[in-house]
């Protein structure tokens, strides 16, 4: 593998750890920059060196590094908030996916496509999310679980306008980026 493409692939992974630590206190879920950069990656990457810098964001907050939200390590897998962790890996694989099959059409991508794109890997963290959410609260953790709306409410309403914000943001930051050449050839 290239040095540059490690380089890039490292850069989104910690640019990732970041926006898990810009935040936005809100009441049920906080506001964090994390998903824009799952995106960007994509975007930017493509599909495999994008999956590859969420890859090891994953990899280095199991290990014990504290760069989620709530912290680090194995245990990380029984909070309910993981399977987002997961679904970031799938956002930027879905995300570079439909960038490359835009670039190799031949045609120039526009933010609209972009857009459509960050969408489509929006849907893979919020698949992903939600399927961990509940079945961490409904099977791991003590109580009486939570029904599926509750679990919706919590893990999807209370997100997806930021996210829909953020999906915008990432498509018009990524045509900026585009223009300038610096991701030409990975």
């Amino acid at each position: 593998m290239k040095t540059r493409r490690i380089i890039y692939i490292s850069i989104f992974a910690i640019l990732t750890a970041i926006g898990a630590r810009i935040a936005v206190p809100l009441p049920l879920v906080p506001f964090t920059l994390q998903t824009m950069f799952c995106m960007l990656a994509g975007l930017l990457l493509g599909p495999r060196y994008g999956a590859a810098s969420q890859a090891f964001y994953m990899f280095m907050g199991l290990i014990g590094v504290p760069v989620f939200t709530g912290g680090g390590g194995l245990s990380s897998i029984f909070m309910p908030s993981f399977g987002y962790v997961v679904g970031f890996v799938a956002c930027a694989w879905i995300t570079g996916t439909i960038t490359k099959k835009l670039s190799e059409s031949g045609r120039i991508p526009r933010t609209r496509d972009y857009l459509a794109a960050s969408l489509a890997g929006v849907a893979g963290v919020y698949i992903f999310g939600l399927l961990h959410l509940y079945l961490i609260v409904n099977f791991w953790m003590p109580g009486n679980g939570m029904p599926l709306m509750k679990v919706l409410s919590i893990g999807f309403f209370s997100t997806i306008a930021g996210d829909i914000i953020k999906a915008f943001l990432s498509s018009v930051i990524a045509i900026r980026i585009r223009k300038t050449l610096v991701f030409r050839g990975i």
